[in-house]
């Protein structure tokens, strides 16, 4: 039935991901994991939220944007992957979530949105290519503040520069990230061969650690050294997540586009190089086909000697005086006869 269809409003993907929000490829992998009939709609407009934030669940007269509340709201409709677990493994999922909305999601928020060159490099082109206009004018500095305000507030403090702020968050987004690793162990699934909320909450936030190409990315390097966490995120998302057909081939027609633009543009100062010298070239011979053909002909001119005999001519010209009957004439210069 149509009532039964849950509206899911995600942030667009990248780089192999869904979504590449961390919210909202929690959400996404719950609701996959759960069964949960959804219909999904990648955007990269946040205005029409509530909150002014994706992901946005909407079911009958129900809208919601956290994500505990969506899990809540989700398990009272009787779907959920927690259902099998123990009252341990549920308090251990309880746990583990808290402490990586503690220690791992500040350390997240200040490499995407308050690291200099990751924002201006990275984190706002990408924002501002996706938001329709003019939200890409505001929206990606809004999402800074917002981060900022987070990370200052609850890691922060009147004594703490922000160089040692920076190496507290990430000493302990590295601690929680050891701690994950030793839990999981060598299980697919951090409570046995079936995903659970746990599992959904970790893929949303070490995929897009380990799949975007950031410029700075320590947390990649420190979560590649963890193998099996590594192997959860890829695992889930070839089991849940395979790649669609159609949008691949879109992707690689528009990969193919941009590279030929790109070859076009290296080739341009080439071919105007080669067509200057070809015309050149072409030049050249024909005048040297001229030349000995006889069609043009240089004559060379000794300038010396006709220099020297004008020189000579007209200086015996004013040297002699001029005469009349052998007397000598002079010229009156005023232009008048003497009276």
């Amino acid at each position: 039935m149509a009532d039964d269809v849950i509206d899911l409003q995600v942030w667009k993907g990248d780089w192999g991901l869904p979504t590449v929000d961390p919210a909202c490829l929690s959400t996404l992998s719950y609701c996959r994991f759960s069964g949960v009939p959804v219909k999904l709609r990648k955007t990269g407009n946040p205005w029409r939220s509530p909150s002014g934030e994706l992901p946005i669940m909407k079911h009958r007269n129900v809208t919601e944007t956290k994500v505990s509340e969506i899990f809540s709201y989700l398990r009272k409709q009787n779907y959920g992957c927690d259902f099998a677990l123990s009252n341990k493994q549920s308090a251990d999922a309880v746990a583990f979530s808290s402490m990586l909305e503690e220690k791992l999601l500040p350390a997240i928020l200040h490499l995407w949105w308050i690291d200099g060159k990751t924002f201006v490099d990275f984190t706002r082109p990408w924002y501002t290519k996706v938001l329709p206009f003019p939200l890409n004018f505001f929206i990606p500095g809004q999402k800074q503040k917002q981060a900022s305000l987070r990370v200052y507030l609850t890691k922060g403090g009147t004594n703490v520069s922000d160089t040692e702020l920076e190496a507290k968050i990430y000493k302990e987004a590295k601690e929680c990230m050891n701690l994950l690793a030793y839990r999981l162990g060598k299980q697919e699934y951090f409570f046995g061969s079936s995903p659970s909320s746990l599992d959904a909450l970790v893929f949303g936030y070490l995929a897009p650690i380990l799949k975007a190409p950031l410029p700075n990315n320590q947390l990649q390097n420190h979560l590649k050294m963890c193998d099996n966490l590594c192997s959860l995120c890829n695992r889930i998302l070839l089991r849940y997540f395979p790649p669609d057909p159609e949008e691949g081939a879109k992707k690689k027609k528009a990969e193919a586009s941009k590279s030929q633009s790109s070859s076009d543009l290296q080739e341009f100062p080439n071919k105007k190089r080669n067509m200057v010298l070809a015309a050149i070239f072409a030049l050249t011979a024909m005048a040297g086909y001229a030349l000995l053909s006889g069609i043009i002909q240089i004559d060379i001119v000794d300038d010396s000697n006709s220099t020297s005999d004008k020189t000579n001519s007209t200086s015996s010209y004013f040297s002699k005086p001029q005469t009349y009957n052998n007397e000598p004439v002079f010229e009156d210069n005023d232009g008048y006869d003497d009276e």
